[in-house]
């Protein structure tokens, strides 16, 4: 665990340093899932650096760090915005503790007015993972759904954030889902701060 520590300080930091100084977007995220008895923290970082209204570069790490099968990885790719509000990205990159070394991931994100949705699909080795999420936004209140898949666990729930702090918020989290495949609930919890988000 403490050298999964060290690599994510080395990864971020240069990183943190970048979007200060050119205003890219990034955003710290930590959760916990709750599923079958375990506990699972999770620690997530994005960087979004745009080069043009259209064009930009993403990239993303993982980590979970659940006792006796932690895994994590770390990700990069092209950023494609058609249209103000809607973007697709294409990311590759590497994973730990895993029978293969590459993994792939296609992201698509969009806001308009009070409506935003995410969805983000990885494959490579077993674990293939996917998130989709959409939400309401009222005020600092966002009431939405969550639908999850990891290896053949599938679960789908509402999910609701609400943001506090003015100068850089903080949101908190909370996801009630169902996994059908196994008939258990899942519960996920935890916080993100978000810098350099464009109005």
């Amino acid at each position: 665990m403490t050298t999964i520590r060290t690599v994510l300080i080395i990864l971020l930091f240069p990183l943190l340093t970048f979007s200060v100084k050119s205003q890219a977007i990034f955003k710290l995220n930590q959760y916990n899932i709750v599923y079958d008895g375990k506990f699972m923290p999770v620690f997530t970082a994005y960087m979004g650096q745009p080069f043009s209204e259209t064009w930009g570069i993403s990239s993303y790490f993982y980590i979970n760090g659940t006792q006796g099968s932690s895994w994590g990885e770390g990700l990069a790719g092209p950023t494609y915005t058609p249209l103000k509000g809607l973007s697709f990205s294409f990311l590759m990159g590497i994973q730990s503790n895993e029978d293969q070394l590459w993994r792939v991931s296609p992201i698509v994100s969009f806001s308009v007015k009070r409506l935003s949705g995410f969805a983000a699909f990885e494959y490579g080795g077993e674990r293939h993972r996917w998130d989709i999420m959409a939400f309401y936004q009222i005020k600092k209140l966002k009431l939405g759904a969550e639908m999850i898949r990891f290896y053949q666990m599938y679960a789908a729930g509402p999910r609701v954030e609400f943001s506090f702090i003015k100068v850089h918020p903080l949101t908190i989290f909370y996801s009630g889902m169902w996994d059908w495949t196994n008939g258990k609930p899942v519960s996920m919890f935890g916080l993100y701060s978000s810098f350099g988000q464009r109005k």
